[in-house]
C-alpha cells in the first residue's frame, strides 16, 4: 500500500514538472539565434502551446529596400524576446480599431505601425515531443492588401486542439507592398514575395519549433485566400507548402488584380511631387519619400495598388494559367460563408440607412467596383436586372444587393477557381459556412447571415484562446462544437490532404456533380451545385449577351459603319445606344466657308462613334459662364473647330432589330452664338419614351448667319445646316431604329426660333410631322431688325476686307483666321441678321404669319413663367440688379427691342404700363424680369400659336411653372421657372448618368415630374398629340385660347396666357404710336 502510494506520489511529481516545465518560458535554438518565447493556455486543453512573437524573416525592408523584393533575415546574438507581438506594417490603424470592434474581439495589444514588419508568430503544443515533426500551418491574413497583422489574430487554440505548428505571417501592404511602375525599377508584387520569404524561413527553421518542413499547408482568409490562391499559380511556390486553403477569397478576384499599374503609378507620383521623367526617377523618388507621406496615402482610399502580372511571381494573366492548368495541384480546400456580402461590405459600399431599403441607382454605382470601364455599362444593367428585376422593393433590393455583393466578390470567383484546380487534377473541397457567431448577431442587423469573415472564429477556435486575442463572452456550448469540429477538418486537411476524419460528416471530394459540404451549427450535409444559376449567369450568360450587345452597338449605313456605346438610365432596366459625332455634310470649310452645306461623303472602315464632336466657333468663355449657371456638369472637356457639322444619336438599347420608332431631332438654342449637342444628353429620353433622339449642330455667329444680301453670301446657313440635317435623317435613321416618316423637331431657346422658322420655310417639306418650340418663336422680332450694312461695316473694320467688290469680299472672308472670327461674336445675342434670302425664307415673318403661309403639321410650344427672370435678366442689366434697379436701365434694354430713336415714345409707354413711377427698386427690378420675358419670349409665342391655329394646325399651348431645386440654390430666391428650366425635365437630367449629370439627386417629385414631361413630349412625338394613359389632360389651343400650367404637383388648364400683356403690346402700343404720329403731323401743319 505504501509502495502504491509512493508511486502515485512520484507520478504525480512527474506529471507536476512536465506541467511547470510546460508553463516554464520556452527557448528555441534556430540557425540564426535563440529566441525566448512564452506560454499560453487553452480553455478545454490541459495543456496548451508555446507562442514565439515577433520572429524576423527577411531583412528591414527600407532604405534601399523598399520597394524591392524581401532578402533573407541575418541572425542575432544572445536570447531574442520573442513575447512581444511585432509592429503592423504600414496601413490605416484606425480601421483596425474599428475592425475590432465591429468583430466584438478583445485584443490584448493592438501594435504600432512601421515599416520594419516582416516577421511572422509561431504557435506550438506545449506539449510537443522533442524531436516532433507535426504539420505546419501558416496563416496569411486578409484585410484587401491593404490593412491587417499576425497579431489580429491568435493561433494557440487551434495549435493545441489539432496538434499543429501554426505560423502567422506578415507582409507589405499598400502602397509599400504593391505599388509597380510595370518595369524593373519598382517591379511590384512586394508583399506577395514577402509571403514567399516567409515560406521560405519556414522550410528552413520550422523543425526548431516541432513543425514538418516537408508538410506544410498554407492557409488564408478574403485577400489572404486570394494571397493562398496566387501562391499555387506562382513558380516561385515550387516545393515550399504541400496542401493549400483558401476561404473566401482567391485569384479570380479579379478586381485586386491589373496588367496596367501605370495608372495607380502617375496618381500616387502626383500626389507626392514625384517627377514623371522616367520609372526610374518616380522609384528613387518613392524610395525617399518620408513616411508620413506614405501613411497618409495609406489613409486615402482612393490610393489603391494592384496586384501585377509582374513575370516573375506571376507570370500570367490568372485566366489564362487557369485556362492551361498551370498551377500547383496539391490538395485544395476552398469555400465562402453563405452571405459574404451581408454586412461588413455592403457597410463599405451602400449609402448610409441601407438596412432599411436600398434604391436601384447605388446598386448599380457599386458594379462599376467590378466593371469601371464606362463601355461595360450595359453589363452592369444587366447584372442589376438579374438580380434585383424592376427593382421597386427597396428591402428585396438590399437583400439583392447582399447578394450580388458575394456572389461577384467571392462565390464565383471561388467557383471558377475550384473548377480549374479540379480540371487540372488536384482533390479538390469545397465548403460553404452558414453560421453567424451568436456574440455577432447582436451586433448587426438580424437580416444578416453568416458574413464576410464568420468562419475565422470557429476554424481559429477564438471560443477558446485566453491571451492575445479573445472574446468578451464565453461561447454556447454549441459554438464550441461547431468549433471544434471546423479545426477538425482543417486540420485533418493539414495532416492528410482531406478534410475527413472520426466523427466528422463526411465531406466528398469536388467533382463532376460539383459536390460541396453545407456547414451549419447543428448539421453538416453535402449539397451539389454550389450557386449554380449565378455561376452560369455571370460567366456564360453575360458574356454571351454582352456579345450580341456588342454587335447591335455596330450600326451599318449607306455611308460607312459607326461603333456606338452603351449609355445606362438611372431607374431604367435597360438605358440608350449612343452614337457621337456623325457627320451629316462636308466640312464647311475654305470653299465651303459662308455657303450652303454640302452631303457629308462615305467613309471606310468602322468609325468611332463614342467621342464627342466639337463645338462650333463660338465664344468659350460665355459658353462655361452659362454652363457653371446651369449647374452643369459634363463628362468630357469643351473643344471648338469650324469643322463642326456633326449630330449625335441615342436609341433605345432594347429596340427591335426593325424597329420604326418614332423620331425627335433636338435643335440647341443659345443665340444662334453658341451651343451645342454635346450640351446635351439624350439617352434619358430616348430609353424612357422608346424614341430615337437625334442632337444636331449648326454653324453659329458669323460663320452661321453673316449675308451680303445677295448671292455672294446669302447667309442664313446655320438654317441651311439645319436642313442638311433632316435630309441626312430621311435617308439614314432607318438604320437607327428610326421611323423617317415620324420626325419631331424640337427645340428651345433660339433652337425654338429655328423650329418655327423651319415651319415657315419651303426646304422643309417633308423633312418632319411635328414640332415643338420651347420658349423661343419666330416671332421674336429682335432676330430680323438689324441693318445689314451697319452690320458689314462692323465685320469689314474688324477683318480688314473691303465690302466694295462682293466678290473679293467673299474669297477674303472664306480666308479669314479663327481669331478674327471669333472678335466677331462676343456677345450672346446675335449680331448678324437673319436674311429673307428667297430660299430658306422667301417672305418677312409677319407677312407668312398674315398670309398663314406656314406647314400645318402639330405644333407644340410654350414659356417659363419667369422667362427673364435671371439668365437673361443678368445679362442685360446692371450689377447688383438683384437687389433692386432704377428706371432708367429698363428703358436702356428697351432699345435692343425698340432700336429707332423715332421709338422713344414707344419704350416710355412701355415702361409706365409696367413700371409705373418706378419708385420702389424691388419692384422694378421683379418688373424688369417680366418685361424681359414678355418682350423676348411670351408675346412673340403667342402671336405663333396664334398664326398656327389659325392656319388650322393642332397647336398645344403650356406654362411651365417649376424650377429645377439644383437650380433654386444657385440663384436668387425670388426667381421662379427661368429660362431653359424645362429643358431638365424634358431631357429627364435627373436619370442621366455618364455625359451631362447633376451633382445632387433629384427628389422623388422631380424625378416623376421629368417622367410627365418626357411622356407629354414623346407622346406628341408618337401621335401628334401629348396626352395619354396617366396624364392630366392637355387641351388643344382654340378660341379660349386654352393651355396648360405645368408644376411640381399639379397640372391644370388655364385660358388666356398673359392676355392683358399680349392686348397692350400687339394692340394697344400700336394705336397709341399711331396716335401719337397722327398728334406730330397735326402739330407739324
Amino acid at each position: 500500500m505504501k509502495f502504491r502510494a509512493k508511486q502515485c506520489i512520484f507520478l504525480f511529481s512527474l506529471y507536476f514538472l512536465g506541467v511547470v516545465a510546460e508553463l516554464h518560458a520556452p527557448e528555441v535554438h534556430t540557425k540564426l539565434g535563440s529566441l525566448k518565447g512564452e506560454y499560453v493556455s487553452v480553455k478545454g486543453k490541459e495543456t496548451g502551446t508555446h507562442a514565439f512573437l515577433g520572429i524576423p524573416f527577411a531583412k528591414r525592408p527600407v532604405g534601399p529596400l523598399r520597394l524591392a523584393a524581401p532578402e533573407p533575415a541575418e541572425g542575432w546574438e544572445g536570447l531574442r524576446d520573442a513575447t512581444k507581438q511585432p509592429k503592423m506594417c504600414i496601413q490605416d490603424i484606425q480601421f483596425i480599431n474599428e475592425l475590432e470592434e465591429l468583430y466584438g474581439v478583445m485584443m490584448a495589444d493592438i501594435p504600432d505601425i512601421s515599416e520594419d514588419c516582416l516577421y511572422l508568430n509561431v504557435y506550438a503544443p506545449a506539449n510537443r515531443a522533442h524531436d516532433a515533426k507535426l504539420p505546419v500551418m501558416v496563416w496569411i491574413h486578409g484585410g484587401g492588401f491593404t490593412v491587417g497583422s499576425a497579431s489580429v489574430f491568435d493561433a494557440s487554440a487551434l495549435a493545441a486542439y489539432q496538434d499543429v505548428v501554426v505560423v502567422l505571417v506578415q507582409y507589405r501592404l499598400g502602397l509599400l507592398g504593391f505599388l509597380s511602375t510595370g518595369d524593373e525599377h519598382v517591379s511590384g508584387n512586394f508583399g506577395l514575395l514577402d509571403q514567399i520569404q516567409a515560406l521560405r524561413w519556414v522550410k528552413e527553421h520550422i523543425h526548431n519549433f516541432g513543425g514538418d518542413p516537408d508538410l506544410v499547408t498554407i492557409f488564408g482568409e478574403s485577400a489572404g485566400g486570394v494571397s493562398v490562391s496566387l501562391l499555387l499559380l506562382s513558380p516561385l511556390s515550387d516545393g515550399l507548402f504541400h496542401r493549400a486553403i483558401a476561404e473566401s477569397g482567391t485569384a479570380a478576384m479579379g478586381v485586386l488584380i491589373s496588367n496596367d499599374p501605370v495608372p495607380a503609378m502617375k496618381m500616387v507620383a502626383n500626389a507626392s511631387g514625384c517627377s514623371h521623367e522616367s520609372t526610374e526617377k518616380i522609384g528613387a523618388c518613392m524610395r525617399n519619400l518620408d513616411i508620413k507621406t506614405i501613411t497618409e496615402f495609406v489613409k486615402n482610399p482612393i490610393f489603391r495598388f494592384p496586384i501585377v502580372t509582374d513575370g516573375h511571381f506571376l507570370t500570367k494573366l490568372v485566366h489564362e494559367l487557369f485556362h492551361k492548368h498551370e498551377l500547383l495541384t496539391v490538395p485544395f480546400m476552398t469555400g465562402i460563408n453563405d452571405h459574404e456580402g451581408g454586412f461588413i461590405l455592403a457597410k463599405a459600399f451602400a449609402p448610409p440607412d441601407w438596412t432599411e431599403g436600398m434604391d436601384r441607382e447605388p446598386i448599380v454605382n457599386t458594379m462599376s467596383v467590378f466593371y469601371p470601364d464606362p463601355k461595360d455599362a450595359f453589363i452592369r444593367d444587366l447584372i442589376v436586372n438579374e438580380y434585383i428585376k424592376a427593382g421597386k422593393d427597396r428591402v428585396k433590393n438590399r437583400d439583392a444587393f447582399m447578394e450580388l455583393l458575394g456572389d461577384l466578390f467571392f462565390t464565383v470567383p471561388v467557383i471558377k477557381t475550384t473548377n480549374a484546380h479540379r480540371d487540372a487534377g488536384a482533390a479538390v473541397y469545397l465548403y460553404e459556412y452558414q453560421y453567424p457567431p451568436k456574440f455577432l448577431q447582436k451586433k448587426r442587423p438580424s437580416f444578416v447571415r453568416s458574413d464576410h469573415g464568420d468562419e475565422i472564429f470557429t476554424v481559429f477556435g477564438l471560443c477558446f484562446t485566453t491571451t492575445h486575442t479573445k472574446l468578451a463572452d464565453a461561447c454556447p456550448e454549441e459554438e464550441e462544437e461547431l468549433s471544434r469540429i471546423m479545426m477538425s477538418y482543417w486540420g485533418n486537411f493539414a495532416r492528410t490532404g482531406s478534410p475527413n476524419g472520426d466523427g466528422l460528416v463526411h465531406w466528398p471530394k469536388y467533382g463532376a456533380e460539383e459536390e460541396y459540404l453545407q456547414i451549419d451549427l447543428k448539421k453538416q450535409v453535402t449539397g451539389h451545385h454550389l450557386k449554380k444559376d449565378q455561376y452560369v449567369f455571370v460567366t456564360q450568360t453575360l458574356p454571351e449577351k454582352k456579345k450580341q450587345h456588342e454587335q447591335t452597338l455596330e450600326v451599318h449605313t449607306k455611308l460607312g459603319s459607326l461603333k456606338g456605346e452603351y449609355v445606362s438610365v438611372k431607374k431604367k432596366q435597360l438605358g440608350a445606344h449612343a452614337f457621337l459625332g456623325i457627320p451629316f455634310a462636308k466640312p464647311p470649310v475654305g470653299p465651303l466657308r459662308l455657303a450652303a452645306p454640302e452631303p457629308a461623303e462615305g467613309w471606310e472602315g468602322l468609325r468611332d462613334a463614342t467621342k464627342q464632336p466639337k463645338m462650333c466657333i463660338q465664344n468659350m468663355s460665355l459658353v462655361m459662364e452659362l454652363f457653371g449657371k446651369l449647374g452643369g456638369s459634363a463628362a468630357h472637356a469643351f473643344d471648338i473647330s469650324e469643322d463642326c457639322l456633326y449630330l449625335n444619336i441615342y436609341t433605345p438599347a432594347n429596340r427591335a432589330h426593325d424597329a420604326k420608332l418614332p423620331v425627335m431631332v433636338w435643335i440647341h438654342g443659345g443665340g444662334l452664338t453658341i451651343g451645342s449637342a454635346s450640351m446635351y444628353d439624350g439617352s434619358a429620353l430616348a430609353a424612357y419614351q422608346d424614341v430615337v433622339v437625334v442632337l444636331v449642330q449648326y454653324r453659329l455667329g458669323f460663320l452661321g448667319f453673316f449675308s451680303t444680301g445677295d448671292e455672294q453670301i446669302s447667309g442664313n446657313f446655320g438654317f441651311l445646316d439645319q436642313i442638311q440635317a433632316l435630309k441626312w435623317i430621311q435617308e439614314h435613321i432607318h438604320n437607327f431604329g428610326g421611323d423617317p416618316n415620324s420626325v419631331t423637331i424640337f427645340g428651345e431657346s433660339a433652337g425654338g426660333v429655328s423650329v418655327s422658322l423651319l415651319l415657315l420655310s419651303p426646304l422643309s417639306d417633308g423633312l418632319f410631322h411635328r414640332a415643338i418650340a420651347e420658349s423661343g418663336t419666330a416671332a421674336l422680332e429682335t432676330l430680323l431688325v438689324h441693318d445689314p450694312v451697319q452690320v458689314m461695316e462692323m465685320v469689314a473694320n474688324t477683318t480688314g476686307c473691303n465690302f466694295e467688290n462682293k466678290k473679293k469680299t467673299g474669297d477674303c472672308l472664306r480666308n479669314l483666321d479663327i481669331d478674327t472670327i471669333l472678335k466677331l461674336g462676343k456677345g450672346i445675342i446675335l449680331e448678324f441678321p437673319l436674311s429673307v434670302d428667297g430660299h430658306f425664307l422667301t417672305k418677312p415673318i409677319k407677312e407668312l404669319y398674315h398670309k398663314l403661309e406656314l406647314n400645318t403639321v402639330p405644333f407644340m410650344t410654350g414659356i417659363n413663367n419667369h422667362e427673364g427672370g435671371y439668365l437673361l435678366g443678368d445679362i442685360f442689366a446692371p450689377q447688383n440688379w438683384t437687389e433692386g434697379m432704377d428706371r432708367e436701365p429698363i428703358v436702356n434694354m428697351l432699345s435692343m427691342f425698340y432700336p429707332d430713336p423715332k421709338d422713344a415714345l414707344i419704350k416710355d409707354l412701355i415702361v409706365n404700363e409696367y413700371i409705373g413711377t418706378g419708385k420702389d427698386r424691388v419692384k422694378n427690378r421683379d418688373v424688369y424680369t417680366e418685361l424681359l420675358g414678355d418682350l423676348f419670349f411670351t408675346i412673340p409665342v403667342i402671336k405663333t400659336v396664334n398664326a398656327h391655329r389659325d392656319a388650322g394646325a393642332a397647336v398645344y399651348l403650356y406654362e411651365y411653372q417649376h424650377p429645377p431645386t439644383i437650380l433654386q440654390k444657385m440663384r436668387p430666391s425670388f426667381v421662379r421657372s427661368d429660362h431653359t428650366d424645362e429643358i431638365f425635365m424634358v431631357f429627364g437630367h435627373c436619370f442621366s448618368t455618364t455625359h451631362i449629370k447633376h451633382g445632387d439627386a433629384c427628389p422623388e417629385e422631380e424625378e416623376e415630374l421629368s417622367r410627365i414631361m418626357m411622356s407629354y413630349w414623346g407622346n406628341f412625338a408618337r401621335t401628334g398629340s401629348p396626352n395619354g394613359d396617366g396624364l392630366v389632360h392637355w387641351p388643344k389651343y382654340g378660341a379660349e385660347e386654352e393651355y396648360l400650367q405645368i408644376d411640381l404637383k399639379k397640372q391644370v388648364t388655364g385660358h388666356h396666357l398673359k392676355k392683358d400683356q399680349y392686348v397692350f403690346v400687339t394692340q394697344t402700343l400700336p394705336e397709341k404710336k399711331k396716335q401719337h404720329e397722327e398728334n406730330m403731323d397735326h402739330i407739324e401743319l
